[in-house]
């Protein structure tokens, strides 16, 4: 059976991926490329087939990894052209594929180029800004989802903020727009009494307040040099300077979801985990959520988790990492709606909760699920929280029966259960 193509994930070190960096369009620039536009690898100098195996050279390194899907195009021999999960990279400037047949030929003609594929999401509205970034609004384009709200990105300098602070986008979840800065229906998260505190800074200097949900992409690294990163080990806000320099990445999804794990501090020891989608809802409600920092303080403000610090989970609320919910019978006209991401047990990142896996032998983790008011309302496609803190190193991959994972090390918010904890991702299956 061939792998499936419909997961797809990006890095940032493959070719020409762009970079999450200490300016403004950075995070615009990212989302583009994964959702919409795909990022070019290279031109393909062979492909060579024994039986179904498709073994694809180039003349450089081509910086892919395992299990990403691959787009072939320009193969004379039609059977090759169109997507591949990769299943093998033999050295740097070779990777490996199947076919669901042996080919009509065993080498490939034509004028063959590679690249990874979009996730298959649209942009309707957009605009940029002369000074930097820009705003942009995304949706999937799988119509036959009930309902596809917007996610809004606003990945500009505020006339409120200042340049050298920590970079973020500001986000949220919009029902319907017209045009980038025409919002219609109901807003996650939204303040009645308040409708452009999300969008629009206020004040001036370190006392600015400017948004609320917030996905950061360029703040500073511990100022104590701490690996863990939590909110012991040194507190530091919005108005202190980033490092200049490129941050790790990984964005994950299908055409109906997403996550970005992103290293907002240079050296930060683990990743933040954001996201937007549709999850399972339980009720069939069709309701999406959206992974953010959720919180309205001024640039001066201390206690920030500028470095991206989750909670026990990974995604937990609290007033640091938002899960924002839009349903459209629940009337969000008055008040944002958040709701916890919680485990069946409570700190599941504790070496004491599950023996390690060198003793049990298989990886131990599970659903992560979304409860609003202590009523259970759905659980996250593709994310499982890990029970050890530190099972495998970041990008490790395991199978688990045909099922692919990807192992993650995050930032937790609070100690003395956090420090690090570690996040499982689905990213395909075979």
């Amino acid at each position: 059976m061939v792998a499936s193509t419909d997961i797809k994930f990006y890095v940032h070190t493959n070719n020409n991926a762009p970079q999450l960096q200490n300016a403004y369009g950075s995070m615009i620039n990212v989302l583009d490329a994964c959702l919409i536009n795909g990022i070019q690898i290279g031109v393909v100098n062979s492909l060579t087939a024994v039986g179904n195996t498709v073994t694809a050279t180039f003349g450089a390194a081509h910086n892919l990894m395992q299990y990403q899907v691959i787009k072939i195009t320009g193969a004379n021999q039609p059977e090759f052209n169109g997507e591949h999960r990769i299943l093998s990279i033999p050295d740097t400037s070779s990777f490996t594929f199947e076919l669901a047949a042996a080919p009509s030929v065993s080498t490939v003609t034509g004028t063959i180029s590679a690249s990874l594929p979009p996730l298959g999401w649209e942009k309707p509205f957009s605009n940029s800004n002369p000074s930097g970034g820009g705003r942009a609004a995304y949706r999937s384009l799988n119509l036959l989802l009930p309902s596809r709200p917007f996610l809004r990105v606003v990945d500009e300098l505020d006339p409120a903020y200042t340049a050298t602070y920590a970079k973020y986008a500001k986000v949220g979840i919009v029902e319907d727009m017209t045009d980038i800065d025409t919002m219609l229906g109901v807003q996650a998260p939204f303040d009645n009494a308040a409708p452009n505190k999300n969008w629009v800074g206020t004040g001036s200097g370190a006392s600015a307040i400017n948004g609320w949900a917030k996905w950061y992409y360029a703040g500073i690294s511990n100022p104590n040099n701490n690996t863990n990163d939590n909110l012991n080990n040194g507190y530091f806000s919005d108005s202190s300077s980033p490092e200049n320099g490129n941050r790790k990445y990984l964005i994950i999804g299908n055409s109906e979801i997403f996550y970005l794990f992103s290293q907002i501090g240079i050296n930060s020891a683990g990743f933040t985990v954001y996201g937007f989608g549709a999850f399972d809802d339980n009720f069939n409600l069709s309701r999406h959520f959206l992974a953010s920092h959720l919180f309205y303080r001024a640039a001066n403000w201390t206690d920030v988790s500028g470095q991206g610090r989750a909670g026990a989970n990974g995604l937990t609320t609290s007033e640091y990492t938002g899960l924002i919910l839009i349903n459209r019978p629940l009337d969000l006209s008055a008040t944002h709606t958040t709701a916890s991401l919680k485990q069946l047990t409570d700190y599941p990142g504790r070496d004491a909760f599950v023996n390690k896996l060198d003793i049990l032998g298989q990886v131990q983790y599970s659903d992560c699920n979304l409860f609003s008011q202590s009523c259970f309302i759905g659980t996250l496609p593709l994310y499982k929280w890990a029970f050890q803190q530190k099972q495998f190193s970041n990008f490790n991959t395991f199978l688990d029966e045909n099922d692919i994972y990807m192992a993650l090390t995050l930032n937790l918010r609070r100690p003395p259960y956090g420090g690090l904890g570690e996040a499982i991702i689905k990213i395909g299956s075979l």
